[in-house]
C-alpha cells in the first residue's frame, strides 16, 4: 500500500485531519485502524493500553474486568495523557507535529463523555467487526485481554446512543483479501472532513450521529 504521511511545512493537510478517538469491544480493530491511521495518514498513533494503571493490568492478568472505580481512575487517566500527547505535537510546530490518534475500549457512555467535554475536538470513531472475525483476534492474539474475558468483558459495554456524536467504521480485515485497502480507504474518507466550508463533503465524509 501506498503510504501517505504529513510531510513537513504541510499546514493545510495536518489542518484537515481531525485529532481521533477509537473505541468499541475488544477484537474489534481499534489499534489496528490507530496503526493504518498513523502508517498512511501521518497520525501519531497511541494505544490507550499503554496508559493502564498497574491494578488495572493486574485485574486483566487475573482475567477479571475493571471495577467501577478503576474505570473512572482510568478515564482520568486518558484524559490527562490526552493532554500531554497534544501538547509533545504542539512543540513540535509545523515540521513534526501531527494529530493524533487514540485507540481504547472506553466502555462507558459517561466516560466517553467525560474525555469529550475536556477535549471536544476529538473525533469519536466507534469500530466494528464481525463477531467470529472479533473472537478469532481475541484467540490469536498475544493481549491481556484473551477470548473469554474479551465475551465476558462485552457484555458491560454500553453502545452510543441517540446524541452521542461519532462515527461508525465497519472492520472487515481478515473477512476478504480486499479488506485492508477497504479499511484505509475508508479511514481517509472518515478523518479528512474537515474541508474549507466552501467545499462540499461527499456522503461517506459527512460526520455522522451514533444510533443505538
Amino acid at each position: 500500500m501506498e503510504k501517505r504521511k504529513a510531510q513537513p511545512g504541510s499546514d493545510e493537510l495536518l489542518r484537515f485531519l481531525a485529532p481521533v478517538y477509537f473505541f468499541g469491544l475488544p477484537g474489534a480493530g481499534k489499534s489496528h485502524c490507530g496503526r493504518l491511521a498513523e502508517q498512511e495518514l501521518g497520525y501519531h498513533f497511541h494505544d490507550g493500553d499503554a496508559w493502564l494503571p498497574e491494578d488495572l493490568k493486574a485485574s486483566l492478568a487475573r482475567g477479571e474486568g475493571f471495577t467501577p472505580e478503576q474505570r473512572d481512575r482510568y478515564a482520568e487517566a486518558i484524559v490527562e495523557q490526552i493532554a500531554e500527547a497534544k501538547a509533545v505535537e504542539a512543540a513540535a510546530r509545523c515540521e513534526a507535529a501531527r494529530p493524533i490518534a487514540i485507540a481504547q475500549a472506553t466502555f462507558k457512555r459517561r466516560h466517553r463523555n467525560m474525555i469529550r467535554a475536556v477535549h471536544p475536538d476529538l473525533v469519536f470513531v466507534w469500530v466494528q467487526s464481525g463477531e467470529q472475525a472479533r473472537l478469532t483476534r481475541l484467540r490469536e492474539r498475544n493481549h491481556l485481554v484473551d477470548e473469554e474475558l474479551g465475551v465476558r468483558m462485552a457484555r458491560d459495554f454500553e453502545p452510543p446512543q441517540d446524541g452521542e456524536e461519532c462515527l461508525v467504521l465497519q472492520n472487515g480485515v481478515g473477512e476478504d483479501p480486499e479488506s485492508e485497502a477497504d479499511l484505509v480507504q475508508r479511514l481517509r474518507g472518515l478523518l479528512q472532513y474537515r474541508h474549507p466550508p466552501s467545499e462540499a463533503l461527499p456522503e461517506m465524509e459527512q460526520p455522522l450521529q451514533c444510533l443505538n
